[in-house]
């Protein structure tokens, strides 16, 4: 039996034994770093971890991971919590500021001096200058939230190391989501009835002193973890983690850096445009409303947050123009696709624009993403099948297609329910969410 015959075996073996064994029913933990903040629709860490050793096991000359969706970093800490290097990169800069936080490095000591000079220095502060302006700022904050806002964003900007720099801001984009005016219940900004804006009562400062808090806690839970596997080295990974602010649809790599190339690829794109499904950017506006942008990287400016849509916008489908137009030449790759445009014939145009512009740019993803992996990589895609109107979008079999016609060869198709990933209660495409596919390719050997 061929080493791809033989993982087969071994992951279907796995739900063969136990039909809910991928889904990881009573062991979806989010803990450690994993549960430094709230992000939407959050992969399964254990079921990541998971894939990641079971294709170790078949491949072990894996050591370097790629994740183009990063998102808040799922991936990027199994790999860690395997001791393997690792590349993510995201379009949403706070994706990008979670990611650069939960890499480390570690100094648990350090940070804890840190926190107590940072909450005095909060303490201490009487000031009522609200440090920051934007579109509809009093919409979506009191005035006297604002006011706290400002203190907790003015203490930590005197911090002279960026690394607590950034757990501090995580800790305050949590803090943001938790006491704007937007509905917690959902992803997208809505606002919250009048009558409850002005019954709150939520003190920033107290729900940040508690996450921050809380969070060294969890920054010391996984300290120990890599500590006791080997991987740290004075408080940092031993290993290489490199996180960029970046579109996945334009090559990661120059050509002439072959020697750069990822073993494994472990990710799971979104589920379809983030207007209409989940809106990423939209959740991330307000948080990053009240952080350092400098902090993030040197390309995070102000143009992200143009609008609240604008992250959006730049992620897959987010930009419609010319979509139909362009569907033309993703019918001659995918079947799947052209059945579910002629399908949609029927419906509202807007619904056929959105499902062709999404997968224009999943598909454009494509050849940058192949041409970051060694001839022969793994790659683990996790994918959700949304639903537009009535009608499901396969995006599993369009996936496989558009890799199939790479060259790429399939391994298996594994299937996993959802039983809780984090999606908006109110948001009604979350009931269309329930299902995984999880697909195991491998790349060819060109």
């Amino acid at each position: 039996m061929n080493t791809d015959s033989a993982l087969k075996k071994r992951l279907m073996s796995y739900a063969r034994d136990d039909r809910d064994y991928w889904s990881f029913r009573g062991k979806a933990v989010r803990e450690h770093a994993h549960a430094y903040l709230q992000y939407p629709a959050m992969m399964v860490p254990q079921m990541q971890g998971e894939l990641i050793k079971v294709i170790r096991e078949f491949a072990p000359g894996i050591k370097k991971v790629y994740d183009p969706f990063v998102g808040s970093g799922t991936v990027m800490t199994e790999s860690m919590l395997q001791g393997l290097d690792f590349v993510g990169q995201d379009i949403n800069p706070l994706a990008v500021l979670i990611c650069q936080t939960k890499k480390g490095p570690f100094f648990e000591k350090a940070l804890h001096k840190k926190i107590e000079t940072l909450l005095n220095i909060i303490a201490e502060d009487s000031s009522h200058h609200i440090d920051i302006d934007f579109p509809n700022i009093f919409k979506w904050f009191r005035h006297d939230t604002s006011v706290e806002l400002s203190r907790i964003r003015r203490a930590i900007r005197l911090e002279t190391s960026i690394w607590s720099r950034r757990f501090f801001w995580v800790a305050l984009a949590e803090t943001v989501r938790l006491s704007s005016n937007s509905r917690t219940s959902t992803f997208k900004l809505h606002i919250r009835p009048s009558p409850e804006i002005h019954e709150r009562n939520i003190s920033p400062v107290e729900t940040f002193k508690n996450i921050i808090q809380n969070n060294l806690v969890k920054l010391s839970e996984i300290k120990k973890l890599l500590g006791e596997k080997g991987f740290l080295e004075k408080s940092k990974f031993r290993g290489t983690i490199d996180i960029k602010l970046a579109d996945s649809a334009k090559s990661p790599l120059s050509p002439n850096h072959n020697k750069d190339r990822f073993d494994l690829l472990v990710t799971s794109p979104p589920y379809g445009d983030n207007v209409s499904t989940v809106p990423y950017g939209q959740y991330s506006y307000l948080p990053l409303q009240w952080i350092e942008k400098a902090d993030i990287d040197s390309i995070t400016d102000d143009s992200f947050l143009s609008t609240t849509h604008e992250i959006d916008r730049r992620s897959l489908g987010g930009i419609r123009n010319a979509a139909i137009e362009a569907s033309g030449e993703l019918t001659k790759i995918s079947k799947t696709f052209s059945q579910t445009i002629k399908s949609l014939r029927e419906e509202p145009r807007d619904r056929t624009i959105r499902v062709s512009a999404f997968c224009r740019d999943l598909n454009k993803c494509i050849d940058p993403i192949l041409s970051a992996l060694n001839p022969g990589a793994y790659m683990a895609w996790t994918v959700g099948n949304r639903r537009v109107g009535k009608r499901t979008i396969a995006m599993d079999k369009i996936l496989s297609e558009f890799l199939l016609a790479r060259g790429a060869i399939k391994i298996v198709t594994l299937n996993r329910v959802i039983p809780s990933k984090r999606m908006a209660v109110k948001n009604n495409i979350s009931s269309t969410m329930r299902m995984e596919t999880i697909l195991i390719f491998k790349k060819g050997n060109s």
